[in-house]
């Protein structure tokens, strides 16, 4: 005892940079890295950032680059809900030149605060924001575009990036910190063999005249781009009497392929920022959590008093006294199953269009809105099973509610279906992708079987295995804490609310770890600009805390012990890696943390 006592006691001291400030890494320079630069200079706590970018336009990143998205793929984010990097996405669109409106198609509502831009537009407003912080930085920025990471090292107070640049060189530097803001690269996904991943394919595709009968895996607004690719390049768009009509120009079919079968419904008005519901905050959502079975109903009993206080009409029809949280899903789409889709759609469009006019959504809209903020707080700490219930039922309720569509998506599905040339088909919980020997490919399910020409995948992201992770040495280490914790790898991570795996393994302290798919598992909702800006902030946080702590320039003993006793591995270089140890005599790690990362917002698919 007396000789743990010393051990805790005693410090070993690094050296002191805090005057100066921290050298940091940012690995990614799309939505994410650019929030993250922005605040990490606001809170002044880097000497120098050094920002890695594997493609030449640092900003956009995938989600809203010009060569993946055709003028007319929208984003279903207003600009009421972005956080401004610099300037709102509004002020920056009221002070381009006026072609530049008329080409992207919103001359007219370039200051409507809640009108749908096209994601190339917040692409470019994306990358100006970029330029605009790095020419405005109060300390160094270099910029490495067209640097492919390689491999990532964490360290004992630091960690190492090893990158390939232009001239194919690889480099290794040594930074204090490290945030991984990569986005989606080429995760392999289910049914990758049998379709296409979506972008400017279908355009293409839809321009060659052989291919008829195409197959659109999903039904969101990923998928009702793909589908509008096809359309323009086979036909055209016309209203007629004020409503949107379309016009072929050659013969094609397609078809949307969904679990379901259902369509995502039509934006809706709702306050900014939303209200607090009462009764069922972020703080009365911790307060039920007991850590294993029972914490996902005790949840749903307060989100369902909410709504049968608020909307005890609507709550009456579904009968939510007699609810649960598996089967409240299934009550939620019922109205919807009843009808075809088509007819769902076009009733549910003349709803929304009243209350937008009438700034007079339903209570239960705004509720279940609000709510999937509330649940996003508490999610990460849900247990595997609980975790996997949420998964099975009510998150699907919160994706339908919060990732409406544009209007103008609607309409276009609707002429579309009108036109005889979109149909959309419930597949089931299981399916089969089956390409054949003539080029087309198969598709079976219980529910339907039809053969495509073309197959193309507009599936929503899924959570991507740990074993996926994209630098080596990072994911062996991972891997290696991972398996100590007794955690799945398909699970990916599941960070404390700043970004970090610290609670699992102090080596992991100064790397932010926001690489989206892996988060998606036990953050569901982590996708969205709003959640960028979000990560981005809590980062910035923990680095001014870290910072402002007595012992931030310290390794205790005791760490420092329980890193030199763990199994290595040698590198290439020849360094020594230290890995997870064995669990005996290891401290256990907290729980995650629930503090929100974020303000109320919405997610863009």
């Amino acid at each position: 005892m007396k000789r743990a006592a010393r051990i805790e006691a005693f410090r070993i001291h690094i050296q002191d940079r805090h005057d100066l400030g921290e050298r940091i890494a940012i690995v990614g320079a799309g939505a994410t890295g650019t929030y993250v630069l922005a605040a990490l200079l606001r809170s002044g706590v880097a000497r120098e950032i050094v920002v890695f970018e594997n493609s030449d336009a640092p900003g956009p990143g995938l989600a809203y680059a010009e060569h993946l998205n055709a003028p007319h793929a929208l984003s279903n984010i207003a600009g009421i809900e972005i956080p401004p990097v610099i300037e709102s996405l509004n002020a920056w669109a009221m002070r381009q030149p006026q072609d530049k409106l008329e080409t992207w198609g919103i001359h007219a509502c370039a200051g409507d605060d809640r009108a749908f831009f096209p994601r190339v537009v917040i692409g470019a407003w994306l990358a100006d924001q970029f330029a605009m912080t790095v020419a405005r930085s109060p300390v160094p920025v270099s910029v490495q575009r067209q640097a492919e990471v390689v491999d990532v090292v964490a360290m004992p107070k630091g960690c190492r990036v090893d990158w390939r640049g232009p001239e194919s060189t690889i480099v290794q530097d040594q930074f204090d910190r490290l945030i991984l803001a990569t986005g989606y690269g080429p995760i392999a996904t289910e049914g990758a063999a049998a379709a296409t991943r979506t972008g400017k394919t279908a355009a293409a595709l839809g321009s060659t005249q052989q291919t008829q009968r195409f197959g659109v895996l999903g039904s969101s607004l990923s998928a009702i781009d793909v589908v509008t690719a096809i359309a323009t390049a086979r036909g055209k768009f016309v209203l007629r009497g004020g409503t949107l009509a379309y016009v072929a120009e050659m013969p094609w079919q397609a078809t949307l392929l969904s679990r379901h079968g259902v369509l995502p419904e039509a934006d809706y008005w709702f306050p900014h920022p939303l209200p607090e519901l009462e009764a069922f905050t972020q703080e009365t959502a911790a307060a039920t959590l007991r850590g294993g079975d029972g914490d996902l109903d005790r949840l749903f009993e307060q989100f369902v008093a909410v709504l049968r206080k608020g909307a005890p009409d609507w709550a009456a029809r579904l009968d939510l006294g007699n609810a649960t949280a598996d089967d409240f899903a299934a009550r939620y789409f019922a109205a919807r199953h009843a009808s075809t889709a088509w007819d769902h759609a076009r009733q549910n469009l003349a709803d929304v269009r009243r209350w937008q006019k009438d700034h007079d959504t339903p209570f239960w809209r705004i509720a279940i809105l609000k709510a999937h903020e509330v649940f996003a707080t508490v999610i990460p700490s849900l247990s595997k099973e609980e975790l996997a219930r949420f998964h099975r039922g009510l998150k699907r309720v919160f994706t339908d509610n919060y990732a409406a569509v544009p209007h103008l998506s609607i309409e276009r599905l609707l002429a579309l279906h009108d036109a005889g040339h979109l149909d959309a088909r419930a597949l089931g919980d299981t399916y089969d992708l089956s390409p054949q020997e003539d080029g087309t490919c198969l598709v079976r399910s219980p529910n339907w079987t039809g053969p495509f020409d073309e197959l193309l995948d507009a599936r929503g992201h899924r959570t991507a295995a740990l074993n996926h992770f994209p630098f080596p040495t990072l994911r062996l280490q991972l891997c290696a804490s991972a398996i100590e914790a007794d955690q799945a790898w398909s699970s990916g991570l599941n960070p404390t609310c700043d970004l970090t795996m610290r609670e699992q393994d102090p080596l992991f302290e100064h790397v932010h770890l926001c690489a989206l798919p892996f988060l998606l598992g036990n953050r569901p909702f982590v996708q969205g600009l709003v959640e960028c800006a979000g990560m981005a902030d809590a980062i910035s946080r923990a680095i001014q805390d870290a910072r402002n702590s007595s012992d931030a320039d310290q390794i205790s003993a005791a760490d420092l012990l329980d890193i030199l006793e763990r199994p290595s591995v040698i590198l290439p270089d020849g360094a020594v890696l230290p890995l997870a140890g064995s669990k005996q005599g290891r401290t256990a790690r907290s729980a995650p943390l629930t503090k929100p990362l974020s303000q109320p917002g919405r997610f863009e698919t």
